[in-house]
């Protein structure tokens, strides 16, 4: 409790000096901007490789040269047709686990795809390929160390208005996170690797944005026919006004335990000059066919929420912070996970980074011990990892 204390101190003063410094940041992109995420990606989503236009963003810190017309790129990038477009990621890591169980040499549990032994391990060795076949036709193909993730066309049915999707892709949901490894986002299976087959369409209007997507059941593709029977659908609404940018999302999917599982949430991101503050909020129920979907105090049965800050400090080091809590049963007291992650990232290279974790996994006083595996323990990690890219 007293290193949470001092946790919570040591985050309140990190944030009172972003307000009053200065520096160029690292904001909400799209509202910082006033662009739509198809400005700078390939996918028009955001998220994952960027195009002509946004690698000059990316090779310029996040900001765009005085100098330099985006259009005028994007002009001369539609005269090439048929082209392709590489991007590898590779990332490394070293964790260092702060409580070992020497003796049991435990893993660290279901909220924890990291061993709680310390070790190097591959993170990421992503390849991505994107061919623009046309002016309205794009395909995209990227694979993970051997495990086929985005496989998708994308048809720019009306510019800047409305995209069709068909093929393997990331279930929208919320805030698109690179980290899978966010509490909400395990706990609900929409983390940034899970990938499921089906149709999306989306796009703006105005302020507007929005997206809507029709997919296997159970968010997981491959399966057989018999267990993907019942189809699910996502969709997402919200706005941009100014440097704030905001939406809900609800998913209503195919259960693993019953007929039907609701997962709903709302987001909020704001961009204050050199300073990025975002936070997500989600509920879930599970129904049966004879039941309708509702969002009552009864039907919910679990719920999370994570909120984060990231801030600039100069143009090659960036620091942030997240809290997260999730509640996997209502019904259950003291089953709550909660998770401080504290990080800096430092670009010492154009395609190269350095970034630090660290994971504060906070003990629950109030856990059943009946349910010890249903959380983590206070079983915090040190991450470094090393990301290179191009």
């Amino acid at each position: 409790m007293h290193r949470f204390r001092f946790l919570v101190f040591l985050l309140s003063g990190f944030l009172a000096v972003s307000f009053v410094s200065d520096s160029p940041a690292r904001p909400e992109f799209a509202a910082m901007e006033d662009k739509e995420c198809i400005f700078c990606h390939l996918d028009p989503e955001g998220g994952g490789p960027r195009n002509a236009v946004g690698q000059v963003y990316e090779d310029n810190y996040f900001e765009f040269p005085e100098d330099f017309d985006p259009e005028a790129i994007m002009e001369e990038a539609e005269e090439v047709r048929q082209r392709l477009t590489t991007a590898v990621n590779i990332r490394t890591a070293y964790i260092k686990t702060v409580h070992v169980d020497v003796e049991e040499r435990a893993i660290a549990s279901c909220n924890s795809c990291h061993s709680s032994v310390d070790s190097f391990l591959l993170m990421q060795g992503e390849l991505t390929v994107n061919a623009q076949a046309s002016d309205k036709l794009s395909l995209t193909l990227s694979n993970n160390m051997g495990t086929p993730l985005n496989m998708f066309a994308t048809v720019d049915a009306i510019p800047k208005h409305l995209y069709v999707k068909v093929g393997q892709f990331q279930i929208p949901f919320g805030l698109k996170q690179r980290d899978h490894n966010i509490l909400v986002r395990q706990g609900y299976n929409l983390g940034s690797h899970k990938r499921d087959v089906g149709v999306g369409v989306g796009g703006a209007y105005g302020k507007l944005f929005y997206n809507a997507a029709v997919f296997n059941g159970g968010r997981s593709a491959g399966q057989t026919v018999d267990a993907n029977q019942e189809k699910g659908w996502a969709a997402t609404a919200g706005s941009t006004l100014g440097p704030v940018r905001g939406g809900v999302s609800f998913l209503l999917d195919s259960g693993r335990q019953s007929d039907r599982e609701m997962t709903a949430g709302a987001f909020l991101t704001a961009a204050l000059k050199n300073l990025t503050l975002e936070g997500e909020f989600n509920l879930a129920g599970s129904f049966g066919d004879d039941e309708s979907v509702g969002a009552s105090d009864d039907d919910i049965t679990s719920k999370g929420y994570y909120l984060g800050a990231k801030y600039r400090v100069m143009p090659e080091l960036m620091l942030s912070g997240r809290y997260g809590l999730f509640d996997p049963d209502r019904t259950i007291k003291g089953d709550g996970s909660q998770r401080v992650t504290l990080a800096a990232q430092y670009i010492f290279m154009q395609n190269g980074s350095l970034e630090l974790f660290y994971w504060l996994n906070i003990a629950n006083d109030d856990r059943d011990t009946t349910q010890s595996n249903r959380q983590l323990e206070g079983v915090d990690q040190l991450i470094l990892m090393s990301h290179f890219w191009f």
